[in-house]
């Protein structure tokens, strides 16, 4: 390869060069975005498997229990979607591939967060237990995940990456 068929990057900041210098290394917003994911990929998994084995032993017999048994199944299978939904997203935004992979089960969990605040808030049924830590914790973080994979210094580089 001669060195004319070398792409150079001009980095130079004239008003009117075409090209412009790309970040070549992750952001921490994307690490950060990342990391926040997997606490909710963890308790997902959790809250899906506890519900189905609740309704496992849920009393009754006959078709009562099999739809019980059923919307568990459902609500395990909406779960372990989210779970792979996340993951995928997680190592697309580890390699630059596209925003919109980690975005999506962010979103989807921060959503699900803000509409049962909401409900509960409109019920005046929101008051506080220790079991209502982790949810908020949770929702929290994927809401911040959410915001920090749609930063300018985040956009930036998965534009650069090709995305």
């Amino acid at each position: 390869m001669s060195r004319g068929d070398a792409q150079v990057s001009n980095t130079s900041a004239e008003p009117g060069s075409a090209q412009t210098p790309t970040p070549r290394r992750r952001p921490v917003v994307v690490t950060i975005a990342v990391l926040l994911m997997v606490p909710s990929i963890v308790i997902w998994l959790i809250a899906g498997a506890a519900f189905f084995r609740a309704m496992l032993r849920a009393e009754g017999d006959g078709l009562g229990k099999v739809l019980v048994v059923g919307i568990g199944a459902g609500v395990l299978a909406i779960a372990l979607l989210v779970v792979l939904l996340a993951a995928m997203g997680i190592f697309m935004a580890w390699i630059g591939d596209n925003p919109a992979g980690l975005a999506v089960p962010a979103g989807f969990t921060f959503g699900l967060f803000v509409v049962v605040i909401v409900t509960l808030l409109a019920q005046g049924k929101l008051s506080y237990h220790p079991t209502m830590v982790t949810p908020l914790v949770v929702g929290g973080l994927a809401g911040v995940s959410l915001v920090l994979i749609k930063s300018p210094p985040a956009r930036a580089w998965f534009a650069s990456r090709g995305s």
